[in-house]
């Protein structure tokens, strides 16, 4: 017994003894259950005092490098950018802002958090909606957007089209000038043209872009008159001048003159002439001095003639022959000349 217990305890009762060691054990549990809840409540309030120097956290929409609006979290910032694209047709992620577009997570620092319509409201007049569409261009000049390039290229077949030969010519060469090109663009959504006819009409009527240097007495809607626009027009060609003073010598862009293609057509046709019968003169002392008696009248010839023709658009600028084939011969006409 006395290897086993201390020796003030030795003479205890054992079941007392064993009491005493089951009480202490709880009271052991007791305590490490109480420094576990500390602990975990020292931790809480850490993790609270230190939130509570932190401000809140909203995501910022950032245009141009500019942050103008703070909304909840990521999902209210794709919700705000989805809507204002909306009108556009920005289901089929084809339209998109002019303007670059950032969101990204940061501390509100007091800044209020805007619900979604409210960002949508503040941000529709601060971005630019453009789809994602196909230029037909010449010569530097944008003659007419469309949606796509399969209808880029379906519009300059249809122009080539519209200025078809006649059935009883062979069109040696059809070309487009000044030769076109269809590229990459993004367009405001009116200004896209979804209508066939209505591009093959633009291609021809378009007009040409150039610079014009402002000079002392200009102003917006001077410059545009004597240059055969609207103001809106002017506008819609210099966006960035739209508020500002105009001063001499700045360089603003004006509409020329007509700039649109010409469907140039070379063929080859073949048509039927009618020749005069050529005058045979005979003498006689039958009749006076200069009197005249047809003998016969003669006949008209026919002849093939093969021409090659070049058209700008349907008018005719140039005719050459290649060639002919005598059909009918001719009758000469046999005419008396008295010289009595």
């Amino acid at each position: 017994m006395s290897d086993e217990f201390p020796s003030d305890i030795q003479g205890e009762d054992p079941r007392q003894l064993e009491r005493r060691v089951v009480r202490l054990q709880g009271l052991l549990r007791i305590y490490r259950w109480c420094l576990g809840a500390t602990l975990l409540l020292v931790g809480l309030l850490t993790i609270l005092l230190f939130y509570a120097k932190v401000p809140p956290l909203g995501r910022a929409i950032v245009i141009d490098g500019k942050p103008l609006a703070m909304v909840r979290n990521e999902q209210a910032a794709v919700a705000v950018r989805q809507r204002l694209l909306a009108p556009a047709g920005g289901a089929d992620g084809r339209a998109t802002f002019r303007e670059s577009w950032e969101d990204a997570t940061r501390p509100t620092n007091g800044e209020r958090i805007l619900s979604i319509n409210e960002a949508i409201r503040l941000l529709r007049g601060k971005v630019t909606v453009v789809k994602e569409a196909f230029a037909i261009e010449a010569s530097g000049n944008q003659l007419v957007v469309v949606p796509t390039r399969e209808m880029a290229q379906a519009v300059l077949d249809r122009l080539k089209a519209k200025y078809a030969s006649p059935s009883d010519a062979v069109v040696r060469m059809t070309k487009l000038s000044p030769a076109p090109t269809i590229r990459p663009c993004t367009e405001l959504p009116p200004k896209i043209v979804s209508d066939e006819s209505e591009a093959v009409n633009r291609l021809t009527n378009a007009r040409s872009r150039r610079t014009y240097a402002i000079r002392a007495g200009d102003y917006p809607e001077r410059i545009a008159s004597s240059h055969g626009m609207s103001l809106d027009e002017f506008w819609d060609l210099n966006p960035g001048l739209k508020g500002q003073t105009l001063h001499p010598g700045q360089q603003v862009q004006v509409f020329g003159r007509q700039g649109g293609l010409t469907v140039v057509t070379i063929k080859e046709t073949v048509t039927t002439v009618t020749t005069p019968p050529p005058f045979a003169k005979e003498k006689t002392t039958a009749l006076p001095q200069g009197q005249k008696k047809v003998l016969d009248p003669g006949r008209p010839g026919r002849k093939r003639v093969r021409w090659e023709i070049t058209m700008n658009n349907e008018r005719e600028v140039s005719r050459r022959p290649l060639g002919e084939e005598i059909v009918v011969e001719p009758r000469p006409q046999r005419v008396l000349i008295g010289t009595k």
